[in-house]
């Protein structure tokens, strides 16, 4: 008898308690939840995120928001907490498209709100993976980054760009506040490629500037491209100089389409007087000498007369009379110069066509070949570019101290010209200098466009000439 009371009590209390938490959790009726969306499209793309934003509110308090895209296995609950209660929430919430879906494919994307006393709203937002979301390329022509223009009374600059896009362009704006320049171009038809081209008149002043670039394009979300561009307004020829550099190419050459060693930096400076060692490859070798090494200006040197040099862009070339090896002096501020052939005494690494690799160095035969990055076939391992036959350099028959091959870039590079085990190596650092004692100096990383370049080792002057095929 006395056990059935106690579970009669037991059972009276456990009612009893349970019922006051049914009612701690239940919520009284209430209004729907409002879900405001902040569009109801959105453009997305294979492999790219996108975001689905909504306003959630609701008078009493909200318990759930649910997104759904069933075709992409997305099936999201979030739940808010209850005390205290939310009755507000600003929805951001990204998702990636698989990479494999087409972009002429589109969804629904379920929003589904709950509030704490059960009452549900539901809304969708169409999802269309045909989205552009590159902003508009712009190529700029002149003036190039790094630019130096020199002026006089009545000089004038060309801004010549290309803008291109594919779902279109809207409008272009060119911008020098410095220089008084704010030209807005609106364009009608949705070009998808356009070409600035202005003069404009230039200060006599000695300053830097800074050009900036501005396009949009079409698309419905609009994408915004811009480009700054560093330049100089200079009034004279410098009275000191960084580095001058020698230039044997013709006259209006691109001098920016080669990876490495065109135009060639100087070997030594002192004061003023910076000092090449070149190899003329031919009789009546013509060369010129730039204060610059993208362009032929605005800072050019040629001949005036023996021994003499003369400033500007309408300079001739100075020329070497005979083939071989030539030490020359010049100094652009007293502008004068000396040519002088001399006959290296360096090493030659003859024969390397018919090296071979050997763990006994009395068998070895000595071979060149590149180790590096950025380049079809090469790696950082000797073996590797021992293997790699096709990085391997030859002997140029008309210069026993040049070793000529061919390599495909595959875009931003480095290399060392190497033998086994880096006996012999030339590391190429800065400035097109690929040398045997590099010290701290790491490689260097130089920019070029994918495709294949015709290589010049030069073991006595220590420069490597990388130059597009």
């Amino acid at each position: 008898m006395k056990k059935i009371k106690f579970l009669f009590i037991l059972g009276f209390f456990a009612t009893f308690f349970w019922g006051c938490e049914d009612n701690a959790t239940s919520f009284p009726s209430s209004d729907k939840p409002v879900l405001t969306l902040a569009t109801t499209e959105i453009y997305g793309a294979p492999n790219k995120k996108f975001e689905i934003k909504a306003a959630l509110a609701d008078d009493l308090g909200l318990k759930t928001i649910r997104i759904q895209i069933p075709e992409l296995s997305l099936d999201k609950i979030i739940s808010f907490k209850t005390d205290p209660l939310v009755t507000t929430y600003d929805l951001s919430y990204f998702f990636e498209v698989p990479a494999d879906r087409g972009t002429s494919e589109t969804f629904k994307i379920i929003l589904t709100v709950t509030d704490v006393s059960g009452n549900s709203e539901v809304k969708d937002i169409n999802l269309r993976l045909d989205g552009e979301f590159n902003a508009p390329a712009i190529a700029m022509n002149t003036p190039k980054e790094g630019a130096i223009i020199l002026v006089s009374s009545g000089s004038q600059m060309t801004i010549n760009f290309t803008v291109n896009d594919n779902s279109g362009i809207d409008f272009v704006q060119v911008e020098c506040v410095a220089l008084g320049i704010n030209d807005v171009i609106t364009l009608t038809g949705s070009p998808q490629s356009y070409t600035f081209n202005k003069i404009y008149n230039l200060p006599v002043t000695s300053e830097n500037f800074v050009l900036k670039v501005t396009a949009k394009d079409k698309f419905i979300i609009p994408n915004t491209g811009t480009l700054n561009v560093n330049f100089k307004i200079d009034n004279a020829y410098p009275t000191e100089y960084q580095a001058i550099y020698l230039c044997d190419q013709p006259k209006g050459t691109d001098l920016t389409t080669d990876a490495v060693g065109v135009p060639m930096y100087f070997h030594t400076k002192t004061g003023q007087e910076f000092e090449f060692k070149y190899f003329a490859n031919a009789d009546n070798k013509e060369v010129y000498f730039l204060g610059q090494n993208s362009d032929f200006g605005p800072y050019l040197f040629g001949y005036k007369a023996s021994g003499s040099l003369k400033a500007g862009l309408d300079s001739g070339p100075i020329i070497l009379p005979t083939k071989g090896y030539y030490k020359i002096k010049v100094n652009p501020v007293t502008l004068v110069y000396t040519a002088v052939k001399y006959t290296p005494s360096s090493t030659v690494y003859a024969n390397i066509a018919n090296g071979l690799w050997h763990d006994n160095a009395a068998l070895r035969r000595t071979f060149v070949s590149i180790c590096g990055g950025g380049i079809k076939d090469a790696t950082w391992d000797t073996w590797d570019a021992w293997l790699q036959t096709g990085l391997h350099l030859a002997n140029n028959a008309d210069n026993a101290y040049q070793l000529v091959g061919e390599i495909t870039l595959t875009g931003t590079m480095e290399a060392t010209f190497t033998g086994q085990w880096w006996d012999p190596s030339w590391r190429l650092i800065k400035n097109g200098i690929a040398t045997k004692s590099p010290g701290a100096n790491g490689n260097e990383k130089y920019p070029a466009v994918p495709g294949v370049y015709k290589v010049v080792l030069d073991t006595e002057l220590e420069r490597a000439f990388i130059t597009r095929k």
